[in-house]
């Protein structure tokens, strides 16, 4: 025993210290000494906010995911991130203090995910039947797997369609089945893929073709000023009390739900069609109750 600790500790510790790479065996000194020529940090929460962001994400998604081909390969990612968390938290108990939580998340099992997720990574064409939700009514797609989307909590696939001969995203949990097909995939590149669906507000996207100029009052400013709509986003301080933001955009369906939910603190200004379609659906929500 020594005079502090017990020998079970001193060899915990220092074998804590090797594998941070904080120390090393000194042969002269018959003993461990700081290596000098490796940076170190000692455990503690040193995660930037993004950085923290990100492993939580991946731990709240790789849990919601299991079955298929690649649950061996997910249950991999889960536990070296979690391992990944522990190392640099106090207490890996005290990871209940820090909760990622999704808004409108559907819960719904997703049971064409593998498949998917195999023509995604393998170039893949697929016949899928395809639950529409606007239309309401199911429909077979051929189509040429591009890449797999999370947004907003919910997995889309972003595909190349055939009978519609351009990129579309379908809402994964709405593919009932899929079919491998022995036809070359369409590939599309990623500087199209971005042009097409990542440069307009919302998931149903394409070349912008409008931009969006709202008007918030002082009091949803304050909260809209520190958020980001959009990566293409410009907003500004009209005076002290206005704040507007500019948001380009080619689908307004999503657009329009963002809008309304601020109420009677945004106004859209810009263009005049975009500011009929948000009074009218404002005016349906009113005749609920009169």
């Amino acid at each position: 025993m020594f005079d502090d600790c017990s020998e079970s500790t001193v060899k915990r510790t220092l074998r804590d210290l090797k594998n941070l790479g904080a120390i090393i065996y000194c042969v002269e000194g018959q003993g461990y000494c700081y290596d000098k020529n490796h940076d170190f940090e000692l455990p503690g929460i040193w995660f930037s906010p993004e950085e923290l962001h990100a492993l939580l994400t991946i731990q709240h998604l790789t849990k919601k995911l299991s079955g298929g081909v690649f649950d061996k390969n997910i249950q991999q990612i889960r536990n070296k991130t979690e391992l990944l968390l522990g190392k640099h938290m106090p207490d890996s108990k005290e990871m209940k203090r820090i909760r990622v939580l999704g808004t409108g998340s559907r819960s719904k099992s997703l049971p064409a995910f593998s498949n998917v997720a195999q023509a995604v990574l393998h170039r893949q064409r697929l016949l899928i039947v395809y639950h529409g939700r606007q239309r309401d009514k199911q429909t077979n797609r051929e189509i040429s797997a591009q890449r797999l989307v999370y947004y907003r909590g919910h997995w889309y696939l972003d595909a190349w369609c055939h009978q519609a001969n351009a990129l579309r995203s379908f809402a994964m949990e709405r593919i009932i089945q899929t079919k491998a097909l022995d036809k070359p995939c369409k590939k599309v590149s990623n500087t199209m893929l971005d042009r097409e669906l990542s440069r307009s507000f919302g998931i149903f996207s394409g070349e912008p073709t409008a931009i969006a100029i709202l008007h918030f009052t002082e009091k949803a400013a304050r909260w809209v000023a520190d958020e980001q709509w959009f990566p293409d986003e410009a907003g500004r301080w009209v005076d002290e009390n206005t704040f507007e933001l500019r948001i380009p955009y080619h689908n307004p369906t999503e657009l329009i739900m963002e809008v309304c939910r601020y109420g009677d603190d945004v106004k859209v200004i810009e263009p005049p069609e975009l500011q009929q379609q948000v009074a009218e659906r404002l005016r349906q929500a009113a005749r609920q109750y009169s």
